[in-house]
């Protein structure tokens, strides 16, 4: 989960994000990079490779298959979409290694557009909103993709979360509470509650608990410093495997805000500096289509997220264009000043979601 906490860390600290929510969707920004590593020149395609936590791209296509099969695991409960889709220029072919490898390791739809012509853009653009519309059950409706007339192919990793939570929280318990701001200002918002039983950690720094869903192949943990203007060290430091491991089970109250965010960041390829890929926008994609090498101009990250007392709906989109995660007492823990989450598949701890909450 190096990337996924690099990735919160970087798009957390934006001038931009200060004193906002702000999520993130992990598995749909690794699969979309993933994509485009394998049409990259050798030396670019390592570092990717790495920054991704990977040895080589023969493995990260593995593991990629295989977390993909995982995702499905606990249908009955919590229903996870990841879906691929590329649209590459009608004047262009996709070299049949690339299509081989995008069809059988990341089951992509593979299409063609008439980039060329920019009277095509508009509804070009529809259609890319449309796909991803479609699969995330509705939940993110456009990316502001902007094609030009260089643009040659776009790239879109879509990822759906619909869950139900393993113990429910009652709508008639919900009531308004204060939420405390990081200047200690309070605003009533409607604050879930329960008492039960699940895994937790308190000290004089910081609380969290685990809220598993469906049969506990998934969770969400969420974290909260004891001093609202610890959170971004908190987030500095996520630890989320570590986290997980070393929480207690036992009972505790539980007091978590309805919360619903949703966020769109267009200009992702202006911070692979600080995610260890420096060189995604100088090099080329020889790799991926017939005709000249193609090169990364955009990365866009759309992301959308909702938590009541039912469980959780999520979906992200990530799209690239080219141009040429018992105690003797009960204690409370109240969620009340910001927080972070992250959404988990328990069994690998890879990272669905994540994202900071300042106000519910």
């Amino acid at each position: 989960n190096a990337f996924a906490n690099r990735l919160f860390t970087v798009l957390a600290e934006q001038p931009a994000n200060q004193g906002k929510n702000v999520c993130v969707a992990p598995m749909s920004m690794q699969y979309m990079l993933s994509m485009i590593a394998n049409g990259a020149e050798e030396s670019l395609q390592r570092e990717i490779v790495a920054a991704l936590g990977f040895e080589n791209i023969g493995q990260l296509n593995a593991d990629n298959l295989a977390l993909h099969d995982k995702l499905a695991q606990d249908a009955a409960y919590v229903q996870v979409g990841l879906s691929n889709g590329m649209w590459l220029d009608q004047q262009r072919s996709y070299l049949p290694a690339f299509q081989s490898t995008m069809q059988n390791y990341y089951m992509a739809d593979m299409q063609t557009a008439g980039f060329y012509d920019t009277k095509n853009h508009p509804s070009i653009n529809a259609a890319i909103d449309a796909w991803a519309k479609e699969h995330t059950n509705g939940q993110i409706k456009t990316l502001p993709i902007d094609l030009n007339i260089l643009t040659r192919l776009v790239s879109v990793s879509a990822n759906y979360f619909d869950a139900k939570w393993a113990s429910p929280f009652d709508p008639a318990v919900t009531k308004q509470q204060p939420f405390y701001n990081a200047k200690g200002q309070s605003a009533n918002v409607m604050t879930m509650s329960q008492t039960l039983a699940a895994n937790y950690d308190t000290d004089d720094v910081q609380q969290m608990v685990e809220l598993p869903y469906g049969q506990g192949y998934f969770s969400m943990i969420v974290a909260m410093p004891k001093q609202p203007e610890q959170l971004d060290i908190l987030i500095q430091h996520a630890d989320w495997w570590r986290w997980h491991e070393q929480m207690t089970y036992g009972r505790a109250e539980v007091k978590l805000p309805r919360f619903a965010i949703s966020s769109c960041q267009a200009d992702v390829a202006t911070m692979l500096d600080a995610l260890n890929m420096p060189n995604v926008n100088e090099a080329t994609y020889p790799y991926i289509a017939t005709g000249t090498p193609l090169e990364l101009s955009t990365i866009i990250h759309s992301v959308s997220i909702k938590v009541d007392e039912n469980g959780t709906k999520a979906a992200s989109a990530a799209g690239g264009k080219m141009d040429d995660l018992i105690a003797p007492y009960t204690p409370t823990l109240a969620f009340d000043h910001p927080f972070i989450f992250a959404i988990r598949e328990n069994t690998t701890g890879a990272i669905l979601f994540m994202g900071k909450v300042v106000q519910p």
